[in-house]
């Protein structure tokens, strides 16, 4: 899955989905996060992150400086036990900031 990071409010990133929804996550689980980039969140790869537990809404991450609630929206459909990767794609990024750019000198010709 991928997202958008939005903006910055307290300790959360708001991210915007591919779908325009917004939803609130613990910043800490994006580290090196920035407004703008495009965040991938996937299920099931080797990561720094595991899943240890689950409700109707959220999935509890553990990480090493403790549980974060993240939306079940936004787990890629990981379940407790399950390795999650939330990390910054730097390629994605820059492809989208192309684009902006692009269509920002056609804005302004």
């Amino acid at each position: 899955m991928k997202v958008i990071i939005d903006r910055f409010e307290g300790n959360f990133a708001v991210v915007e989905l591919e779908n325009g929804r917004f939803f609130r996550i613990p910043d800490v689980l994006i580290s090196n996060g920035r407004e703008g980039d495009v965040v991938l969140i996937t299920a099931g790869k080797t990561s720094q992150f595991r899943v240890a537990s689950s409700d109707d809404e959220f999935v509890y991450i553990l990480t090493p400086d403790g549980k974060y609630s993240m939306p079940k929206a936004l787990s890629d459909g990981a379940k407790p036990g399950d390795s999650i990767c939330i990390e910054v794609d730097s390629v994605f990024t820059e492809l989208r900031q192309d684009k902006i750019h692009g269509l920002m000198g056609l804005l302004f010709k």
